[in-house]
């Protein structure tokens, strides 16, 4: 049995997933023509060699286009298949949902216990609700990547991340 590619571009993709890539894809390109209708007052730099902060947002914001772009136009040449997956369910639903209330619940948080212990909980239970139910590796990767973040940011970028209310 041989899993070379059909001839023509591959098997394709049910329509479920067609619709999923163009509805992702069209709101990636809002949020990121949102972004760059928002960063047009940021502060240009006075050096004309510097790219300044206003570029950046600008630079990644128009790559995430092309990107989405290239998603839509990949995502429609595409044939479509015969869906023979079993519909997601309520189930799968209420998870995306709960993972939505918890990044706002984190982002909520983080003003009164900071950055670390908002994002130490946050990733544990995200790994949780993802299905990784490990309660010795939940914790610890959890605490491992928000202390990588937190020193980047902290120390090699210079970029202060909140340290909550409760702890000033």
């Amino acid at each position: 049995m041989s899993n070379a590619p059909v001839q023509g571009g591959g098997a394709g993709a049910p329509l479920s997933t067609k619709i999923a890539n163009l509805v992702i894809a069209v709101v990636l390109i809002a949020v990121a023509a949102a972004a760059i209708a928002s960063t047009g007052d940021f502060p240009k730099t006075m050096l004309a060699a510097d790219v300044g902060p206003a570029r950046f947002p600008i630079i990644h914001a128009t790559v995430l286009i092309v990107l989405c772009l290239i998603l839509i136009a990949n995502t429609l040449r595409m044939p479509t298949i015969a869906d023979d997956t079993p519909p997601v369910g309520v189930a799968g639903y209420a998870g995306v949902a709960l993972g939505i209330l918890a990044t706002a619940a984190c982002l909520y948080a983080m003003e009164y216990v900071g950055y670390a212990v908002a994002t130490v909980v946050y990733m544990a239970a995200l790994m949780w609700l993802m299905g990784q139910r490990s309660p010795l590796w939940n914790p610890v990767i959890a605490v491992v990547v928000t202390a990588v973040i937190y020193f980047t940011f902290q120390s090699a970028l210079q970029v202060p991340l909140p340290v909550g209310s409760l702890f000033e």
